[in-house]
């Protein structure tokens, strides 16, 4: 007759595995903390972004606030155009802001109204235009420029100043701090060696053909016990 051990997780058997080979999860997680600091050595820029906002209100008449409106909202994209880009980093007049970088820097949405709008009737459409750069003081630069920018495009669309600027940009935020996510890199390497290394000791244990018990010796009590030879000390 043919006995063969059937797979059995012995958690006990595990645990004491992962205590015996502690060193070995130290010893990978210390190399994978490592390589996580190689890859994380060059240093890189923190990414601060600023908010301003530009809406609808016309003090001539409800209609051509509606035009306002209806011509922002369908217009919103154009904050983010190469044209009114462009128009903002003249109007900025830095050297090394241009239009194209201007445009991968903004981001726009409409309907999110900030505190100083809250005299704005229910009949206005605020719009906020949010730039992002490593230079805290660039991204405000840009948040207004863009914000101006868009004024007068619309101006130029509709005919009329119902478009007007709210909020220009009076602080920034971190949105991208590269120190904490270069932390973060290496302790989920370091984290990852230890768990990667019990991986490989829990999986070797539980696929050791080895008899430790008296029961894996028996194939799970199939066998008959002749004798037990006892562990003696010299």
């Amino acid at each position: 007759m043919n006995y063969e051990n059937e797979l059995e997780i012995d958690l006990g058997r595990c645990f004491r595995a992962l205590m015996k080979k502690w060193w070995f999860m130290a010893v990978m997680a210390v190399l994978f903390g490592i390589a996580g600091l190689a890859l994380t050595l060059e240093k890189e820029d923190d990414i601060y972004s600023a908010t301003s906002s530009v809406y609808v209100m016309s003090a001539e008449s409800y209609s051509q606030t509606q035009v306002g409106i209806t011509a922002m909202n369908a217009y919103a994209d154009i904050a983010t155009s190469m044209k009114v880009c462009e128009r903002a980093a003249l109007l900025m007049g830095a050297e090394n802001v241009t239009g194209e970088k201007i445009m991968k820097a903004t981001t726009v949405s409409t309907g999110e109204e900030s505190v100083a709008s809250a005299y704005i009737q229910k009949n206005s459409t605020v719009m906020t235009v949010t730039c992002q750069s490593n230079n805290p003081v660039e991204a405000m630069e840009m948040a207004q420029a863009v914000a101006e920018a868009f004024v007068m495009e619309m101006e130029n669309i509709t005919g009329t100043d119902a478009v007007r600027m709210l909020d220009k940009p009076h602080a920034y935020k971190m949105t991208y701090d590269a120190t904490q996510h270069q932390w973060m890199i290496r302790i989920v390497a370091f984290l990852f060696g230890a768990v990667f290394a019990a991986a490989i000791i829990v999986f070797t244990e539980i696929f050791d053909a080895k008899a430790r018990t008296i029961r894996e010796c028996t194939m799970k009590d199939e066998l008959p016990v002749i004798g037990v030879i006892p562990v003696t000390k010299e």
